[in-house]
C-alpha cells in the first residue's frame, strides 16, 4: 500500500449488538452489525498553527512517550491509537520538522452503547495507517483498536465492537479461541429494525463491566451460566437469520436482554427504553452496555408503531441498518 498524501480522512461506524453481547468479553460468540446513521471521522493534515482542543499533534518518533491521560475527550482516544500503531510500525514517515495534526469528530451519541469511543479509535488507526502506507487487515485493525482501549487506556472491553467496525456490515464472531473466528453475513438477512436511545449520556461501558468481570474471574456460577446460555442463543439466532425466521429472532432478542438483566444492574431510564419497545410489539435489547436499544419486528410496517412509542416518550429513534 502506497502512503496517501495529506490531507486525508477516515471514518468508522456505530455498532449494534444483535445477539450474544456482552459474552464477547468472556470468550463467547456474538452477532453484530454496523449502520451508517452516524459516523466518527478523523482528518490528518499538515498543521499551520497550534490546533484546537479536538486535535492531536502527531509526532511518530515520540509516540511512545505520549501520555493519553494528559489529554481529554477525542484526542485521548486518538493518542491511544497513535501509540499502538507507532509501536506496531516504529519507522517514521514524516520528514524532519513536518508538523501533522489529527482532527477527530463524531456525531455518534455518547455513552449509549453504540461503540462511539472505539469508532474514534478505529477511524484514527485507519487514517494513521493510510498516511504511513500500511494496509491493516480487518482483524489486525480490530486487535490494535482493542489494545488501544484496554492496554493504553485501561478500559474493560471485549473485541466485539472493534471487529464489527473493522469488517462493517453484519458479522458473526466467535472468541473462544485465537485467532478469532469471523463470518461476514449478508445484511439483507436482518429483520426490520430500529435503534432508539436516551440522549442523556450514561456510564462508561468499561465501568458497567467491572463488577461482572470480577465475578467471572472468580468463577461465579451465575455469570458463567448466563454466558453459556448466550452462546446457545447466538447459535439459534444465526439459523434464524439464515432461514428468515423473524418471529423466533424477535423472541431471542428479548431473551438476550433478560439474560443480561440477571447479572448486570439495569438503569431505570434504560429499562424504560426496553419496556417501550416491547409494549409496542418489538423484541428489544440493549445495543451495547445500555442507553440505546435495538428493536426488531417481523414486518416493516410494524416499525411505525414502535417509532411512535419512542417519539411520544421523548426518545429519538432511527431505522437501521
Amino acid at each position: 500500500m502506497n502512503p496517501r498524501p495529506l490531507p486525508l480522512e477516515a471514518r468508522a461506524l456505530p455498532r449494534v449488538g444483535l445477539l450474544g453481547n456482552p459474552s464477547d468479553l468472556y470468550g463467547g460468540a456474538v452477532i453484530a452489525f454496523t449502520f451508517d446513521g452516524f459516523r466518527a471521522r478523523v482528518r490528518l493534515a499538515r498543521a499551520a498553527g497550534a490546533g484546537d482542543a479536538q486535535s492531536l499533534a502527531v509526532d511518530w518518533p515520540a509516540a511512545a512517550a505520549l501520555d493519553p491521560f494528559t489529554l481529554e475527550g477525542l484526542p485521548r482516544l486518538a493518542a491511544a491509537a497513535l501509540r499502538r500503531l507507532a509501536a506496531r510500525f516504529p519507522g517514521a514517515r514524516p520528514e524532519a520538522g513536518e508538523r501533522i495534526r489529527l482532527h477527530a469528530a463524531t456525531d455518534i451519541p455518547r455513552q449509549v452503547g453504540l461503540a462511539g469511543s472505539s469508532a474514534v479509535i478505529v477511524a484514527s488507526l485507519r487514517a494513521l495507517a493510510a498516511w504511513q502506507g500500511r494496509e491493516l487487515a480487518p482483524l489486525e485493525l480490530a486487535e490494535l483498536a482493542l489494545a488501544a482501549e484496554t492496554e493504553e487506556l485501561g478500559i474493560v472491553a471485549g473485541p466485539q465492537d472493534r471487529v464489527a467496525q473493522a469488517f462493517e456490515g453484519l458479522v458473526h464472531m466467535e472468541f473462544h479461541e485465537t485467532p478469532w473466528r469471523v463470518t461476514e453475513l449478508d445484511p439483507a438477512l436482518l429483520p426490520p429494525a430500529l435503534v432508539a436511545w436516551d440522549p442523556s449520556p450514561g456510564r462508561d461501558s468499561g465501568a458497567v463491566h467491572n463488577d461482572v468481570r470480577a465475578r467471572w474471574e472468580a468463577g461465579d456460577a451465575e455469570v458463567r451460566g448466563v454466558m453459556a446460555e448466550l452462546g446457545v442463543l447466538v447459535a439459534e439466532g444465526l439459523e434464524c437469520l439464515r432461514s428468515g425466521d423473524h418471529r423466533r429472532l424477535r423472541e431471542l432478542v428479548d431473551a438476550n436482554f433478560d439474560l443480561r438483566a440477571r447479572i448486570f444492574p439495569i438503569d431505570a431510564r434504560h429499562r424504560r427504553l426496553v419496556e417501550l419497545g416491547r409494549a409496542a410489539g418489538a423484541g428489544t435489547k440493549f445495543c451495547g452496555s445500555g442507553g440505546a436499544v435495538l428493536c426488531v419486528v417481523e414486518e416493516p410496517d410494524e416499525l411505525a408503531r414502535v417509532e411512535a412509542a419512542f417519539s411520544e416518550a421523548g426518545f429519538p429513534a432511527l431505522r437501521v441498518p
